[in-house]
């Protein structure tokens, strides 16, 4: 037997250039290919933050806090801004970083490429800090 997973949907950007009808006419082999040149396996990476960090509010002031032994950040705590708090939430359940692209131009007044670099900047930094992980 299979095991079973809540299903979710995740948004992929298609920036190969084709729009949606004329991707729904490629045969398998066509859209195999389509989605290998697109990126697509890393556009469907999902990220969460690692057990092993609090956010907290206190006072309308967050903070993040260390609290098992394998963060590279030990005896730091760490006072993100608003915008890093939204990503925090964001990958506090898995999600892809166009998941979160999208959730950004949903929250904020921002261009699409401000919320795409700004996420794939923190993505990056917290997996260099072991902060997110990947998971599938």
């Amino acid at each position: 037997m299979k095991k079973y997973k809540k299903p979710e949907f995740h948004f992929v950007r298609n920036s190969g250039g084709l729009s949606g009808d004329e991707i729904a006419k490629l045969s398998d082999d066509e859209l195999t290919e389509y989605l290998k040149r697109d990126s697509y396996s890393n556009e469907k990476r999902k990220y969460r933050i690692r057990e092993g960090f609090i956010l907290r509010e206190i006072a309308g002031e967050y903070t993040i806090i260390p609290v098992d032994d394998e963060s590279l950040i030990s005896n730091a705590i760490m006072a993100p801004n608003d915008s890093a708090v939204f990503l925090w939430k964001a990958f506090e359940k898995p999600s892809t970083i166009e998941d979160v692209v999208v959730q950004g131009l949903q929250e904020y007044d921002v261009a699409e490429e401000t919320i795409r670099n700004s996420t794939e900047h923190f993505v990056k930094e917290s997996l260099e800090y072991k902060i997110l992980e990947e998971v599938e």
